[in-house]
């Protein structure tokens, strides 16, 4: 019985450690670093992740382990003869404290959309087509739809899963070495 319900609270750990739902993610996990070396650790990976770190961070609180930052993600697709692009904005919140980490994505949207000159529908974010106005409110197909929103969702979770393995890789503080 012991073991039953040991097994059950590793699970349900497991699912809050780690969630994305509907694009959000949030990630927690528990590292052996002290939150100076979070702090800087996640300074270098924003300035080596974001092409201008100073313009994508919003918020940069050390002493609360917080930093927040504000990106942009660009997608396009190629039909009709044309190269459609939509811009999709995100919040990603770093919060770290002494042997612990969260990063949380959230607050994804389409801030514009393009073809050529012409301004092209936003698109809502989600899992599944909108189903009620589909084509009107998307601008493209339920395949075309699912193909960009996949796109997306790979680039946010690229930026966890590099977050984490550059947390993790070892002796990252001295990858200069004897400079």
């Amino acid at each position: 019985m012991k073991k039953v319900i040991l097994t059950t609270i590793s699970i349900l750990f497991m699912t809050i450690s780690y969630a994305q739902t509907n694009f959000k993610w949030d990630k927690i996990d528990s590292i052996a670093k002290n939150k100076n070396e979070l702090y800087s650790l996640t300074k270098m990976f924003i300035g080596e992740t974001w092409k201008s770190a100073q313009n994508v961070i919003q918020n940069d609180d050390k002493e609360g382990g917080a930093i927040l930052v504000k990106g942009l993600s660009v997608q396009s697709l190629y039909y009709q003869m044309n190269d459609h692009k939509w811009t999709f904005s995100y919040t990603v919140k770093f919060l770290f404290k002494d042997n612990k980490y969260r990063v949380v994505i959230e607050d994804v949207y389409c801030q514009s959309a393009r073809v050529a000159q012409y301004e092209w529908p936003h698109m809502p974010v989600a899992d599944t087509y909108p189903t009620e106005k589909g084509l009107k409110t998307t601008g493209v197909n339920e395949e075309r739809y699912l193909e960009i929103m996949t796109s997306l969702k790979k680039e946010l979770q690229s930026i966890v899963d590099s977050y984490e393995n550059y947390l993790k890789k070892e002796n990252s503080n001295s990858n200069n070495g004897d400079w």
